[in-house]
């Protein structure tokens, strides 16, 4: 048989305190990591947060300046469109006037000729 060291109680006492201690000092560690990691997922989260609004922001800029050139666009298009109903207006009412002179020319003409003609058939 191989030799067989016995220890005393107060050496193995001793020895189970050691092994406390360690696990107490790899607890300590291990509760400092985590609390490392959850610090290092709070700061992420708070980046996150902050990179989420400063998105949200530059939507919302790009959003208004697509808002803004629209408008401008809209009201382009509406002043072109009432140019053109204006100059639409303008030559509507020239070929108007132009038309009542030729219509009123034409029967004071007719006019003139049935009368020349009224007055050749019954006073020649």
């Amino acid at each position: 048989m191989a030799d067989s060291e016995f220890v005393s109680a107060a050496q193995f006492g001793e020895f189970v305190k050691r092994v406390d201690e360690q696990f107490e000092h790899l607890n300590k560690l291990a509760d400092q990591r985590y609390e490392s990691i959850n610090q290092r997922l709070a700061d992420a989260d708070k980046a996150r947060d902050q990179n989420l609004a400063h998105v949200n922001q530059r939507f919302d800029d790009m959003n208004r300046g697509m808002n803004q050139r629209f408008d401008d666009m809209n009201r382009g298009i509406n002043e072109r469109f009432d140019s053109l109903d204006k100059r639409f207006d303008d030559q509507r009412r020239i070929v108007t006037v132009l038309l009542t002179a030729i219509v009123t020319t034409m029967a004071a003409g007719a006019a003139a000729g049935i009368g020349a003609a009224l007055k050749y058939v019954f006073f020649s």
